[in-house]
């Protein structure tokens, strides 16, 4: 779902931060490293245009990172993080209160995650799709399908799917390619409101026995 396995360049950091300090210079490195990638593309986005939009030593950057594909993929994860996130946080009202509202509700915050980052976004899937681990990936969309299959178990006969986990499985993957897709097809959509809205409408009456209740 997010990454193909093939044969690449090292990617795993060196080592973790493990101080305050070393902590920040790694976050310092992975924001230019998003900075330079939107702007400049994958094959631009070097290691020393990174140290430099740091304003690090390269011989720190590779203190922690072995190569630029490490830090794109460090990126990559961190964005995966950032919609789990979005879709974690509002678990309580998935599980109490209107479906709808709740699927409006972490629709919109996985389209709040990706707008910022919409060149970002494009620069992945055009670029740089190789780069993240895909057991890493699964694991952390794995985390919101079960979220969200606890929560269609909750609401019983409401949910028209019989099989929630496979429902569950269905909704999650759908929302994340289509908000990702929409920061290269549906800019403007995402933009007004438009991509999350019809977002929803889409999963809710798949979901639902009755949309309208």
């Amino acid at each position: 779902m997010f990454s193909r396995a093939v044969a690449r360049t090292k990617t795993a950091p060196r080592r973790a931060p493990r101080q305050k300090r070393a902590e920040d210079t790694v976050t310092f490195l992975l924001d230019a490293t998003e900075l330079v990638l939107a702007r400049h593309g994958f094959a631009a986005a070097t290691t020393n245009r990174i140290a430099c939009a740091t304003g690090v030593s390269i011989g720190t950057l590779y203190h922690y990172f072995p190569s630029k594909e490490a830090l794109i993929e460090a990126v990559v994860h961190r964005m995966w993080a950032r919609e789990l996130a979005a879709v974690q946080v509002h678990a309580p009202l998935l599980f109490e209160g209107r479906l709808e509202d709740a699927v409006r509700a972490f629709v919109g915050a996985l389209v709040g995650v990706m707008l910022p980052r919409v060149e970002l976004y494009r620069r992945w899937y055009a670029e740089a799709s190789h780069l993240g681990q895909l057991g890493l990936g699964l694991g952390m969309s794995s985390q919101a399908i079960e979220l969200l299959r606890r929560a269609l178990e909750h609401r019983g006969q409401a949910i028209r799917p019989r099989n929630l986990e496979f429902a569950a499985d269905l909704v999650v993957k759908t929302a994340l390619a289509v908000v990702r897709t929409g920061a290269r097809d549906y800019e403007p959509q995402a933009r007004s409101g438009e991509l999350a809205e019809e977002l929803t409408q889409m999963l809710v009456r798949y979901l639902l026995v009755d949309p309208k209740a």
